[in-house]
């Protein structure tokens, strides 16, 4: 049995059981299972996940008894069956087929014979089965034909209408790039993208945030510019945000909910190191690793404690010139690199989780002093927990100004899709 397609399989089969993220399950079933070929297997994996609900569109029309009433196993086997005839260029249609049923027989046996039977038929019909865009109703039209869950289309169709909706999952489906924040504590983008051309890699410039670069290449991590903290994962849209709230040297930052640490990283640096951050998150787990990335950063004025973000520090009421409120949320703007949020259910399109997002931004901006600023950010694409949060809270709070906006898009600026909003503390 092709332990590629074995290793692609367990990963599928455990993320359809439970709601683990895409990215961890794949990489832990890559260590164990140690397949010759990772990037296949990564291939396959996310080309499953990204198509899963057009798999299933398709699928429907092959299985006599329907999907409802399939197992997960003989279910996953089916979508790497068809996802490889599809979409797989590379792997041969005996090769599909065969390899799927050898697993069948290991994994489902009694399912054989149909799995045999559906891949074959979809062989011969393929060119007539029908297409989502034969859909009369836009919600499964475009659901099935981007593989969103129905909220989530119904939702875009409502904030953006179907041109700009089917725009934005479009995107969302692509492949999202490589992209570095520069240590500026270290170097340059100039000098890093220098040295790491001469390495092979190619570096380009982004448009959203100057010291962010896109990076081309392998084993990006491995690299010892990565080692020396030269430069840290981050996207340029989470890069923007910290650099509209222009914290200077000496400054006093809150970063609320600070994990994975890349905004209090580029504080930091415009901070040139000196100043106070005090860096929250509810795991400790997560603050360790804030503190590992800030020493290969040379960063030494982040300072980690566990804290709920809608519970107030007495101790910190106004002390901070700056406040980070990166909150929790829906993470729509993120799909491209966890495929596994769109089909995850949210109840009343968000609008329970706003009301936590709402305390988070109330709580967050008692720490500011008279004149302070602060940064509320998320990293989806939905006005309910964006413009409608900061409406409500502006609406309660006469003492705040709105300064700045933005709504950054994977069909826009080629960022994930990430909301900032900077207000000002006037009395």
């Amino acid at each position: 049995m092709d332990i590629n397609r074995k290793t692609a399989y367990y990963t599928l089969l455990r993320m359809e059981k439970n709601t683990s993220y895409s990215n961890i399950e794949l990489n832990n079933q890559i260590r164990t299972m140690k397949p010759d070929s990772p990037a296949f297997v990564r291939d396959l994996v996310y080309g499953v996940l990204e198509n899963k609900l057009y798999l299933d569109y398709l699928l429907e029309q092959l299985v006599k008894k329907g999907l409802r009433k399939l197992d997960a196993e003989p279910h996953v086997l089916l979508r790497m069956g068809i996802y490889q005839l599809m979409f797989m260029d590379s792997v041969p249609d005996y090769a599909a087929v065969n390899e799927t049923v050898k697993m069948a027989k290991k994994f489902c046996f009694y399912q054989t014979k149909m799995i045999n039977g559906v891949l074959r038929n979809f062989q011969r019909s393929r060119e007539t089965l029908k297409q989502p865009i034969n859909e009369e109703d836009p919600v499964k039209r475009l659901s099935a034909a981007y593989s969103f869950d129905p909220w989530i289309t119904k939702l875009w169709l409502d904030q953006y209408g179907e041109e700009r909706a089917a725009s934005l999952m479009a995107a969302s489906n692509l492949v999202p790039p490589f992209t570095v924040r520069v240590n500026t504590l270290k170097t340059t983008p100039e000098e890093l993208r220098v040295r790491l051309e001469e390495r092979g890699v190619q570096a380009y410039y982004s448009q959203v945030s100057k010291n962010v670069l896109t990076l081309e290449g392998h084993g990006l991590l491995e690299l010892p510019e990565y080692t020396e903290g030269l430069f840290f994962v981050q996207d340029a849209g989470s890069a923007a945000s910290v650099e509209a709230l222009e914290p200077r040297p000496g400054d006093t930052v809150i970063d609320v909910c600070a994990a994975p640490g890349g905004k209090s990283f580029v504080c930091a640096e415009m901070m040139e190191n000196t100043g106070d951050i005090h860096s929250f998150d509810i795991y400790e787990k997560k603050l360790e690793a804030i503190e590992k990335h800030a020493r290969r950063l040379g960063i030494h004025i982040i300072h980690t404690a566990l804290n709920n973000a809608e519970e107030l520090r007495a101790d910190l009421v106004e002390t901070a010139d700056k406040v980070i409120c990166d909150v929790p949320c829906t993470g729509l703007g993120v799909v491209r690199r966890k495929p596994e949020i769109k089909y995850r259910k949210v109840k009343n399109e968000g609008r329970d989780l706003a009301k936590k997002q709402l305390q988070i931004l109330q709580t967050s901006s008692k720490y500011l002093k008279k004149g302070g600023y602060i940064i509320y950010s998320t990293c989806t694409v939905n006005k309910i927990e964006n413009a409608d949060v900061v409406g409500n809270f502006l609406k309660n709070n006469s003492n705040f100004r709105l300064i700045h906006s933005r709504q950054l898009m994977p069909n826009g600026e080629g960022t994930d899709g990430f909301y900032y909003c900077k207000l000002k503390k006037k009395y």
